[in-house]
């Protein structure tokens, strides 16, 4: 069975800046050369491969190379990608201690926007797997329902963030520990098929320093040129004007959406709705897998399961 996405394909290439049909047929045909060893669907659809050519910007041979890369990723990061499930205790910790919202307005140049911030401030809250996990989800259900964009924005909000969650995320930068967050921003720059613009986090505080420090040894310079900074005491009436309009951002950041724990629940909601469709992705993607490998991952994704 073919993965279904709910934006309307003929709507969405007509309004797209680069598009040929004659391309989408070409990386289909390709797809069907590919051995298993590559990890790839032979049944991935064409509101599939629209995101991959979107976001490569309609260079056929950079797409593939997207899609490659993001379904190796997938393959080999089950903890970011596999059992995607809200009522798992690792994930109902993260609904419970962090805020996602798919926003529901846009950029001063059309850009979708990701949003993302601590609600509880208590560093033993904080679980990397599982944050990074939830905003891979809230970005798929973007993609679910609003197919390719011309760009998007993630929004992160510092509020509250201590040393103490640069500790736990920095447990992960010992060597023998540091695979999800290099694969986090492995995924983010090489495979996940959106259009980057930019990174905004807002109320940086003095510990951003020490963030930097764990994450820049990650980041290529492209990527690392994305991200902008701004202090609480900024002055954002020129953000507001050519970046983030206020109709776009919560009250926190002075806009006029509604508060940020009422986004997030809506938010949670769309997650749980698609959970069929997040199991329908993976055994897409188990589906493409050599015999012996994918006995091996049903057999990883039943002991990872939560049994009562």
């Amino acid at each position: 069975m073919s993965l279904e996405l709910e934006f309307d394909y003929e709507a969405t290439t007509a309004a797209m800046d680069i598009f040929s049909q004659d391309h989408i047929d070409t990386l289909k045909d390709w797809t069907q050369t590919l051995d298993k060893s590559k990890y790839i669907p032979k049944d991935l659809t064409n509101k599939q491969l629209l995101l991959f050519y979107n976001a490569c910007y309609g260079d056929v041979e950079k797409t593939k190379i997207c899609i490659e890369r993001y379904y190796n990723l997938r393959k080999n990061t089950p903890e970011l990608f596999d059992n995607r499930i809200l009522s798992l205790d690792d994930m109902k910790t993260c609904i419970e201690a962090l805020e996602y919202s798919v926003l529901p307005g846009k950029s001063c140049k059309g850009y979708d926007l990701i949003y993302h911030r601590l609600h509880l401030t208590e560093p033993s809250k904080y679980i990397f797997e599982s944050a990074a996990k939830m905003l891979f989800m809230t970005v798929d259900a973007c993609l679910y329902k609003r197919g390719p964009q011309p760009g998007h924005i993630f929004v992160f909000d510092m509020r509250g963030v201590k040393l103490g969650h640069i500790t736990r995320v920095g447990l992960f930068f010992q060597k023998d520990k540091q695979r999800p967050l290099r694969k986090f921003f492995q995924y983010i720059q090489e495979a996940m098929p959106v259009r980057m613009k930019s990174i905004h986090v807002f109320n940086t505080e003095p510990v951003i320093d020490k963030v930097m420090m764990l994450i820049r040894p990650f980041l290529d310079k492209k990527f690392f040129d994305m991200i902008k900074f701004h202090a609480k005491e900024e002055d954002f009436e020129n953000f507001y004007e050519t970046i983030i309009p206020r109709s776009s951002l919560p009250p926190d950041h002075g806009g006029t959406l509604p508060d940020t724990q009422t986004l997030h629940k809506k938010c949670m909601q769309q997650l749980k709705a698609l959970e069929p469709h997040f199991a329908a992705e993976e055994q897409q993607r188990i589906n493409a897998l050599p015999d012996k490998k994918r006995e091996k991952h049903m057999e990883r994704a039943f002991k990872n399961l939560d049994i009562d």
